[in-house]
């Protein structure tokens, strides 16, 4: 499972972008609300801005131009105040680039794949071994990104024999983005995943009643007594593309009557909201496994929690489906579904 900070952490490490602390004092002339910083980029989440010793708050008190590395105060501050900002710059890009970068690159990589179970490919089913990958494709992006705006530069040629050849910058730039690119294939190659991924099959047997496939199940010994292991072969090798939705999608694992919990935060107040979730065999069957306990953790936060209980778990099947669902009092017809995905379940040993 890749979380997106890892893979951000990783790709400023490759681009050698680390942050750096910086500390700038100001004297307030009660005219001026502009405060270049000759630094840039800031990072907004660390960034505090001080006057006279009291905090200021964002984004009532000022405003950043991350990019530039200027702040703007909604009101000047006084006359022979001291003005103290404070936080971490970058060598090239903010966070939010990086993690536009990383998510061009997962989606890059991931295309129109699906996992052994038929859940589309997302950044919480990516395998550690992919991650490294990700992190050299998104290091790309960042680097063309480098090499654009390098390319505006031109050599300077001076009377006095002086030469200075800024357009050197750019050929390194995409020389090292050629050999970014030759890493990222050959680990691409070796592990068969991403962009040069190769797509291979098993032959199976389709049943002339049913159109559907004939199970496969694990070989086993002839003294092993256990049940036979069903073997969930990925079903998308012509290519096929993920049925679109908007809901994100998470696949859920549990283990047969133990209890489960996670919780889930939305970047929103679901103070109006009211949160219902379900366990089915498949989506708008009547058979209803299990309801999930829905707990406001922090409304204004928009933090809820998820659990189910022994008795929920004991008897669900190894496969089923769930999606979590919003309504509202104040509009009977408000329905919003947020999550959804499968739920795949270990059967116990111990009851």
């Amino acid at each position: 499972m890749a979380v997106l900070s890892d893979l951000t952490s990783r790709v400023r490490l490759e681009l050698g972008d680390q942050p750096k602390q910086f500390s700038l004092t100001f004297t307030g002339d009660a005219v001026t609300k502009d405060y270049p910083l000759a630094i840039k980029p800031i990072d907004l989440y660390t960034l505090q801005v001080y006057v006279n010793g009291v905090p200021v708050a964002y984004p009532a008190g000022y405003t950043l131009e991350a990019d530039v590395g200027v702040v703007h105060f909604v009101s000047a501050p006084a006359a022979n105040s001291t003005v103290l900002i404070k936080g971490a710059v970058f060598r090239y890009f903010t966070d939010d680039d990086i993690c536009t970068f990383v998510n061009t690159a997962v989606g890059q990589h991931t295309y129109n794949r699906t996992n052994g179970l038929g859940s589309q490919m997302t950044i919480n089913l990516i395998p550690p071994v992919e991650e490294y990958p990700i992190a050299i494709l998104a290091t790309i992006e960042a680097l063309w990104a480098l090499a654009t705006d390098a390319s505006f530069d031109i050599d300077i040629n001076a009377p006095d024999g002086v030469s200075i050849p800024r357009s050197e910058r750019y050929r390194q730039l995409t020389q090292t983005i050629q050999a970014r690119w030759e890493q990222y294939h050959q680990l691409c190659s070796a592990l068969n995943i991403g962009l040069w991924r190769l797509e291979m099959g098993t032959l199976r047997r389709v049943s002339r009643t049913t159109n559907k496939l004939i199970p496969v199940y694990m070989a086993q010994e002839i003294d092993d007594s256990r049940r036979p292991e069903r073997v969930y072969i990925q079903n998308d090798l012509n290519g096929r593309t993920p049925f679109p939705t908007y809901a994100d999608l998470m696949d859920i694992t549990l283990y047969q009557g133990d209890s489960w919990s996670a919780e889930f935060d939305f970047p929103f107040d679901i103070t109006d909201l009211n949160f219902k979730a379900e366990v089915r065999s498949y989506p708008g069957s009547p058979s209803l496994y299990a309801t999930f306990t829905v707990e406001t953790v922090d409304a204004l936060a928009g933090k809820i929690r998820l659990s189910l209980t022994t008795q929920n778990t004991k008897y669900m099947p190894v496969r089923a489906f769930w999606d979590l669902q919003a309504t509202t009092d104040d509009d009977p017809t408000y329905q919003q579904t947020y999550l959804r995905g499968q739920v795949f379940t270990t059967q116990e040993v111990t009851v």
